[in-house]
């Protein structure tokens, strides 16, 4: 069901993720691929927000972003300690530069271990990621 303006609104962060938990996208070789369908999904089903892919800002680039509100960073698969610690790298950036929003990182294969360390990376940002949710930042497994 699409969400339109009022409801996005209201919930930025949890309109934006259940959108994106009803995703259901075919198995793709690349990461570019993914970020391509879930943001042609997006721009279907959001009615009136601005989807932008590549969103940047200073020296930092979410791979979607939804009305400048909710940031969407996506890992094919998050298999590898510096694929890890890329990504905390990314979302302490974000923290650095203010984006204090909501952060939904999509993943798609993930090791148990390093989901859960990514878990913990994260929970150092809850101050600066709080805006929406007591979380601000959400783990989507795909």
């Amino acid at each position: 069901m699409p969400i339109g303006k009022l409801r996005f609104t209201l919930n930025p962060l949890g309109a934006v993720r259940g959108l994106v938990e009803k995703w259901r996208p075919p198995f793709y070789k690349s990461e570019s691929e993914y970020k391509k369908d879930l943001y042609n999904y997006l721009v279907k089903n959001v009615k009136g927000i601005e989807v932008v892919r590549e969103f940047g800002s200073s020296r930092l680039r979410a791979d979607i972003c939804v009305g400048r509100k909710v940031f969407i960073e996506i890992k094919k698969d998050l298999n590898s300690t510096s694929k890890l610690q890329r990504l905390l790298g990314q979302l302490e950036l974000y923290a650095k530069e203010g984006w204090d929003n909501g952060i939904l990182v999509v993943v798609g294969k993930v090791e148990p271990d390093l989901l859960r360390q990514a878990e913990e990376g994260l929970e150092r940002f809850e101050d600066d990621f709080s805006f929406f949710t007591d979380e601000g930042w959400i783990i989507i497994r795909k």
